[in-house]
C-alpha cells in the first residue's frame, strides 16, 4: 500500500507533527474562542483542524467548505447540507427538513452510499435566511457541543452580496459565545480584508493563527519512515530537493514522494535519477490539465508565466522582467499577474508572486527548455 497521501484530509497516524499548534487550537476551542486560520494551499490547514477536532472528544465538528460558492444561495445551501449531514436522522433532522420545506428537499444517496440532500434550484435563498440557519446550528450545539469550521472562508467575498451575508453571519455569531468558530483561508489579502479591515463586520472578531510549512527536521523523519515501510531508502540530498522544488508545501511534498514511491521497488535506494523520473511521472499525469490551462490564457499571460518561472516573482515589474517576458511595459505584467491570480494560477505571498502549483512551474520550465 502506498503510504503517502495528498489531496485529502489526513488524521491519526497519517498526520505529522504540529503538536504546539494543536495544543493552541485545543485551548482556544475549549474556551470557545473564534479563530482565523491562514496558510497557503495544501499546507495542511484542513487536516490540522480535523485532527484538533478529533482530539476534542466532547465536541463535534461542523465542517462547511465554501470553495467555489458564487451566490448567497450557495452559501446558505452549503450550511444547510452540512447541518443535515451532521444529523442524518431523528427529530432534529425532521425539524431541519421541515424548516426549509419550501426548498422541496429530496433525500438520496450518492454512488458511495453516502446520504445526500438536494433542494429545488428554482428557489434562491437570500442573506435574510442566514439567521434561521444559524438557529439550527444553535440547536445542534444544545444536543452536543460543536466546533463550526468555515473552510476557504475568503470565497465569501466572491458572492453577489458579500457585505450583506458577512453582516448577517457576524450578527448571529457574536451572540453564539458557546460555539467556537474557525475561519480557515488560503488567500491572505482577502482574509485580511474580512478580519483586519476596520470597515468589515468581522473586524478583530477572531484570534489569528498562521499555519506555516512543516520544518525539514520535523517532516523528513516522518517521510523517511514511510519509505522504509516499503523497504526503500531515500538519500538526504534527494529529500532536500523534494522540499526545495515544492517550496516546503506539505501536500506537494507528499505528492512528489508518492511519485518516487511509484517508480521504485522494495530494496532500492532513491537517488537523483529517480527524482527526475518522478517529476516526469507527475508531468505525464498532469500534462493534459496543464495544456488546458495554457490554451485558455492570453499571449501576454503565457509570457509572464514563462518569465516568472525563470526569474521568480520578487521583482516582476523590473526592466529585466519586462524584457525577459517580451511584453510592452510593466503595466502589462501587472495586469497579467492579477488575472492569473484571479484564475488561481498564481498567488501573492507578501510582495512575491508564486505559482500556486510548483509542478506546473517545473513543467513550464521544462517546456521552455525543450522549445529553446
Amino acid at each position: 500500500m502506498i503510504p503517502f497521501r495528498y489531496g485529502s484530509v489526513v488524521s491519526g497516524r497519517d498526520f505529522c507533527g504540529r503538536e504546539e499548534l494543536l495544543a493552541q487550537l485545543k485551548n482556544f476551542i475549549e474556551s470557545g474562542q473564534n479563530l482565523v486560520l491562514q496558510g497557503e494551499r495544501r499546507i495542511g490547514k484542513t487536516s490540522l483542524i480535523h485532527e484538533s477536532v478529533l482530539r476534542q472528544k466532547e465536541r463535534r465538528g461542523l465542517f462547511l467548505d465554501l470553495l467555489g460558492i458564487k451566490t448567497v444561495d450557495d452559501l446558505c445551501l452549503t450550511m444547510l447540507r452540512g447541518i443535515v449531514a451532521l444529523e442524518k436522522k431523528g427529530n432534529f433532522f425532521d425539524r431541519a427538513v421541515r424548516s426549509f420545506a419550501y426548498l422541496r428537499p429530496q433525500l438520496g444517496v450518492d454512488y458511495t452510499g453516502t446520504p445526500t440532500i438536494t433542494f429545488d434550484a428554482s428557489v434562491a435563498l437570500k442573506a435574510d435566511s442566514i439567521p434561521e440557519i444559524m438557529g439550527l446550528i444553535q440547536e445542534l450545539q444544545k444536543r452536543k457541543p460543536l466546533v463550526v469550521v468555515f473552510d476557504e472562508f475568503q470565497e465569501i467575498l466572491e458572492i453577489d452580496d458579500p457585505r450583506g451575508a458577512i453582516a448577517q453571519l457576524r450578527s448571529q455569531i457574536q451572540y453564539q459565545t458557546d460555539i467556537p468558530f474557525i475561519f480557515a483561508g488560503s488567500v491572505r489579502n482577502k482574509m485580511d480584508e474580512i478580519f483586519i479591515s476596520p470597515d468589515s463586520p468581522f473586524y478583530k472578531s477572531a484570534i489569528p493563527l498562521t499555519v506555516g510549512p512543516l520544518s525539514y527536521e520535523e517532516f523528513a523523519p516522518f517521510l523517511q519512515r514511510r519509505f522504509e515501510q516499503g523497504k526503500r531508502t531515500i538519500t538526504d540530498d534527494v529529500l532536500e530537493k523534494v522540499f526545495e522544488l515544492t517550496e516546503e508545501i506539505s501536500g506537494d511534498i507528499q505528492q512528489l514522494c508518492e511519485a518516487l514511491w511509484s517508480i521504485t521497488s522494495a530494496g532500492e535506494e532513491i537517488g537523483q535519477a529517480h527524482f527526475f523520473e518522478a517529476i516526469k511521472l507527475i508531468f505525464t499525469r498532469e500534462q493534459k490539465s496543464y495544456e488546458i490551462i495554457i490554451s485558455r490564457l492570453k499571449s501576454n499571460q503565457v509570457k509572464v508565466l514563462n518569465a516568472l518561472a525563470l526569474l521568480g516573482g520578487q521583482s516582476p515589474t523590473s526592466a529585466t522582467f519586462v524584457r525577459t517576458a517580451g511584453v510592452k511595459n510593466a503595466s502589462v505584467v501587472k495586469q497579467s499577474l492579477e488575472s492569473l491570480a484571479a484564475q488561481k494560477i498564481l498567488v501573492l505571498l507578501g510582495k512575491e508572486w508564486r505559482y500556486a502549483n510548483p509542478f506546473f512551474k517545473a513543467w513550464i520550465l521544462h517546456r521552455s527548455a525543450i522549445r529553446a
